[in-house]
C-alpha cells in the first residue's frame, strides 16, 4: 500500500510539474533585426568596364592619369551620387512587405525575404526581384550591396563593352 501511494504521490508530482512548466508565458517570437525604418547613410560605387577599373580603361585608351581620373569621377557621379540617395527611406514591416520612400513619395513597394542565413535580401516588387548581399545588419546598421553587368557599345565606338557596376548602400535606423 506504501508503494501505491509513493507512486501517485510521484505521478502527482511529474504531472504537476508538467502542468506548471506548460502554462508559463509564452516567448514572444524573434523579430528580424531589418524590420524597421532605414535612412539612407552612405553609397560607395565601383564601375569595372572590360573587367578593369574606368581609370584604367580610360588609360588604356591613351588618357593621362589625370584625365583618366576625371572621366571616371563624372561617369560615377552622373549614374550614381549621394545627392541622388538623399531622402532614401527604407522600411521593412513584420508583415513581409517593404516601402522605399523618397522624400517622403512613395517610390517603390512589394515583399522581402532574408534568405542563406541573412546574408542575402531579396525584394520582390511585381514582376522585378533583386537580390542584394547583405555585407552589415545589426540592429541600428545596413549595408547592401549589388553588382549588375551588362554588355553594351556604351561610349559609341562600334564595340561592345562589359560594364560591371558594384553599388554598396548603407542605412541607419
Amino acid at each position: 500500500m506504501k508503494k501505491l501511494v509513493s507512486f501517485y504521490l510521484t505521478m502527482l508530482l511529474v504531472v504537476s510539474l508538467g502542468v506548471f512548466t506548460s502554462c508559463g508565458e509564452k516567448d514572444e517570437p524573434v523579430l528580424s533585426p531589418i524590420i524597421g525604418v532605414w535612412n539612407y547613410s552612405a553609397l560607395d560605387v565601383d564601375i569595372f568596364i572590360n573587367g578593369q577599373p574606368m581609370v584604367q580603361f580610360f588609360e588604356a585608351l591613351g588618357a593621362t592619369s589625370e584625365e583618366a581620373q576625371q572621366a571616371a569621377d563624372e561617369i560615377r557621379n552622373d549614374f550614381f551620387s549621394n545627392e541622388d540617395f538623399a531622402g532614401t527611406v527604407l522600411e521593412f514591416k513584420v508583415d513581409d512587405t517593404y516601402e522605399i520612400r523618397i522624400d517622403g513619395r512613395l517610390d517603390e513597394s512589394g515583399t522581402w525575404e532574408l534568405l542563406n542565413g541573412n546574408s542575402l535580401l531579396r525584394l520582390t516588387s511585381g514582376e522585378d526581384v533583386t537580390d542584394f548581399d547583405v555585407r552589415r545588419l545589426t540592429n541600428n546598421q545596413l549595408t547592401i550591396f549589388l553588382e549588375e553587368e551588362e554588355s553594351e557599345d556604351f561610349f559609341g565606338i562600334g564595340l561592345p563593352v562589359l560594364v560591371k557596376l558594384q553599388l554598396e548602400l548603407s542605412f541607419v535606423k
